[in-house]
Parts: structure tokens; sequence; C-alpha cells
């Protein structure tokens, strides 16, 4: 009010060198105070009238109609005890327990209070793991607020089942959960979407729709893969080489199993091991199955890591079995170069004999914690206990570092098992964290006390660890 901007420079200029206008006041206003003599008293006689009148002195709107309300959801509440759980995550800003703790409320099915919405709204805002377990919990409550605030869109509640807009006008997280369930339910009406939509989409979005479809790989989407091939995106090309990886049989495999044969030789040596003779490709069809690297003194190098990552495991069975390959003597590259890629080969083609292999030819190696994520569950305990016997602890620590997600019960079990006979090393502590989140819920039991010299990494363990086990125990 412009009113207003007029009394306080009066005021902040003194009533000597500037008096109050009444004929600039709102007439019933003005009425009230031209009759004041004094100028100060005038002054602060149309403050306060002011005041009121800016307060109540407007005529009520009228025709306006409430805002309509989220729809009912019918799931419980959490209990009063995860609601004060829900408190000390959002106040203590542990956003991985959080995303926990959310999926846990929505596997049990139930969800939040309303009016702790906002607050986990704002959290994954800046946290995108957040999101999707957040939006599951919030229903339409949720839904409800995310239509309203433009900063919480992600919380849109998504289209109905049946609606057939919901691919072509929904926001980007409706669309990712329509492609998810149409995957899972219609998978050939999905594939139709996706190829549909395939050129129009941004390349981060392009390639998070692969690892969608990844989850539900089919052997007939070998042919959207092979286009995917020559995407103009380093993501998506990575991503579809992966997924075809994963393809027995796949046309790939043998156009790189082809380039591959006569860069690889055998020369035998008596009474020694054959070498295993390799000549760098000097010329690749860049054009073609996602084979660039740029130009440069390593470029055949670079062409190798990709060739032999892309071929099957299955090419060097004429070389003899995975241990024995691996013992062979290289000529022509270096012998680390052959490992990375066949190591990059294992994982994607989930190759067992080839993963325990490459593990007990170099234990605690670069990816080696690929490599045990390459095992069947079961297998991964098994494989890390005895690594431990073979390295360090500080190559112990940085191997549970970059170990893979979702650990199986076995691996948590046997990891805690480890860290608890550790000695108080700056790494260890370091490894402790990432035991103390990532353990499955199934490996929480009461702890035992400590004593009271226990070193704090040890202190901080136990403390996750039973937070994290009263945060499932509260949800049941």
């Amino acid at each position: 009010m412009k009113a207003w901007e007029e009394l306080v420079s009066t005021a902040l200029l003194g009533t000597q060198r500037r008096t109050t206008d009444p004929a600039a006041l709102p007439p019933a206003v003005g009425a009230k105070v031209e009759t004041r003599e004094d100028p100060a008293e005038a002054l602060l006689a149309t403050a306060a009238l002011l005041t009121n009148y800016r307060r109540a002195g407007q005529v009520p709107l009228s025709g306006t109609l409430p805002m309509p309300v989220a729809a009912p959801d019918g799931r419980p509440l959490i209990r009063p005890a995860a609601r004060e759980r829900l408190a000390r995550l959002l106040s203590a800003n542990r956003p991985e327990l959080l995303d926990e703790w959310l999926g846990a409320v929505a596997a049990a099915g139930l969800r939040v209070p309303p009016e702790r919405l906002p607050a986990l709204a704002d959290a994954a805002r800046a946290r995108i793991s957040l999101r999707a377990p957040l939006v599951a919990v919030a229903g339409s409550a949720g839904g409800w607020l995310g239509e309203h605030n433009p900063e919480w869109t992600f919380l849109a509640s998504p289209i109905p089942d049946g609606d057939a807009d919901v691919w072509r006008y929904g926001n980007l997280v409706q669309r990712r959960e329509w492609l998810r369930k149409a995957l899972a339910e219609d998978p050939d009406a999905a594939r139709v979407a996706l190829t549909g939509a395939w050129r129009g989409e941004p390349a981060e979005v392009r390639a998070g729709f692969l690892g969608l479809l990844g989850e539900h790989l089919r052997t007939t989407d070998e042919p959207f893969l092979e286009a995917a091939l020559d995407d103009r995106a380093v993501s998506v090309r990575q991503q579809a080489i992966g997924l075809l990886g994963t393809l027995p049989g796949a046309a790939l495999g043998h156009r790189m199993a082809e380039r591959l044969r006569p860069l690889v030789r055998v020369r035998k040596r008596a009474l020694r091991p054959d070498v295993l003779q390799i000549t760098l490709p000097d010329a690749v069809d860049t054009a073609r199955d996602g084979v660039r690297v740029p130009a440069g003194p390593e470029q055949g190098t670079g062409w190798l890591r990709q060739i032999v990552a892309a071929t099957p495991l299955a090419f060097w069975a004429e070389f003899g079995l995975p241990p024995g390959v691996l013992r062979m003597p290289v000529e022509g590259c270096a012998a680390g170069v052959l490992r990375e890629s066949w190591a990059a080969a294992a994982v994607r083609q989930r190759d067992e004999p080839w993963a325990r292999a490459l593990l007990a030819a170099d234990p605690g190696g670069r990816g080696a914690a690929a490599l045990v994520g390459a095992l069947e569950p079961r297998a991964r305990a098994a494989a890390v206990l005895d690594l431990a016997t073979h390295v360090n602890a500080e190559t112990m620590a940085k191997l549970i570092l970059e170990l893979p997600a979702p650990w199986p019960r076995e691996l948590g079990s046997a990891l805690l098992g480890w860290v608890a006979a550790q000695g108080d090393q700056r790494v260890v502590a370091h490894a402790a964290v990432v035991i103390a989140r990532s353990v499955p819920p199934s490996c929480l039991r009461a702890v035992d006390p400590l004593p009271e010299d226990a070193a704090p990494w040890r202190r901080a363990l136990t403390e996750t660890l039973t937070f994290r086990r009263e945060m499932h125990e509260e949800l049941v």
C-alpha cells in the first residue's frame, strides 16, 4: 500500500520536514486525521488508524470455493513409537536411514501422518533416492501436496490405472512408475510405448528407462538394444552393451568374438606355461557396437578393453579353464588390462567360474567387490571370508566400501563377525559405518553392552545397529 510507504517516509524524515497528507490516505482514514493540528499527533494517529485499516478494512471475498481435499487413504497410520522415530530421523538428518525407514513403512502397508509430509518432501527434494519410497507411503495426501506446490511435483499421485495418457502427459515420476508396472503386467504394451517415445527422450531419461527394462529383459529385446548401441549418449550405449551381455547368444557377443579372434594367439613353450599373445587392434569400426575410444596413444588398449569385456567368456574355453588362462603369461599388452576386461565380462555375464577364478588370482584387486556381487547370494559370504584370509584389514575395508547392495543375510552376518574381530584402526572404522548401514534387517539382533573404554567407532556401530533394529520392530 502506497499510503503506508508514504507514512514510513514521513516518520523517517521527521514531521518538521514533512507532514502527513490526508488526501493520500484512504478516505476513511483521512477523514479522521485531517483535523489534527499537531503534525506529530497526526502522524501517530494515522499510523494507528492505517494499521487497523490494513488488517480489517477490506471487503470480504465472495463467490470463493474451498480447495478440494485429498482422497481418503484407507491404510493405517504408523504407531506413535514410529512417529517419534520419524521425528528423530528428520531432526538428525540421516537420509540413508530415512530411505530404509520409508521402504519398511511401504512394505508394511502403512502411511505416515500428513503433517509430516512437508518435512519429508523437503528432504526428498535434496535426495532423489527418497522420492520413490516417499511417494509410496504418502499416498493421496502426498499427491495433493505435489499438485499444489511446484517444488514437490515428484509427489504428484500417479494417474489412475487404465489412463492411456499417463505415458504421454505424466511427469517423469509418473511415467517411470507406469513403465515399471507395465513391464511387469503388460510387457508388450510397455515395449511399444518405450520404442515409440524413445527418440524424443533426453539422454538421462533414456538411460533410466533402459535400467527399468533391464529388470524385465527378454531375448526379444535384442533388436531394440542393438539400435541403442548407436545412441549419441555414452551412458545409453554402455547400458545397452551391459544388457546385451546378459543375453545368451546375443549377436553383439558373436561380433565381438570375431573381432577378438585374430588378436589372440598362444605360443607354446616346453616345460613352462604357454604364453597368451595379444595384438592390439589398430582399427575398429567405431560406428557400431558402442566401441568408441578417444584417439591417442592408448587407443588400441581402449579398444581391446571394450572388445574383451563384451566378448562371451566362452570364447576363452579353447585356451583352457579360467584358472589356467589366468595363470598364462601375457605378451602384447599389460596383464592387468586383460584381467580388468575379463572381470567386466564376468560381472555382465554373471559368470561364477570366472568370477571365482579372478578373485582367487588377485584377492582384493580392482573390481573384486563387483566380482563378489556376480556370485550367487549364498556364495558371497564364503568368498568375502576367503578374501579376508588373504588380504590385510585396509584392503578388506576398501572392498567392503565397494560391495554392491543389497547384501544377502549370509554376507551381512559374515561381515558383522569380521568387524567384531578387528582392532581399532581408522580404515576399519570407515568400513564399520558401511556395515552398520548395509546389513539386512534379518541380521539385526540385540547387541551386548560395550565396555566403557570401547572405541568410538564401535559405539557408533552398536548404536546404528540398535537404532535400525528398533526402527523395524516398531513397524511390525
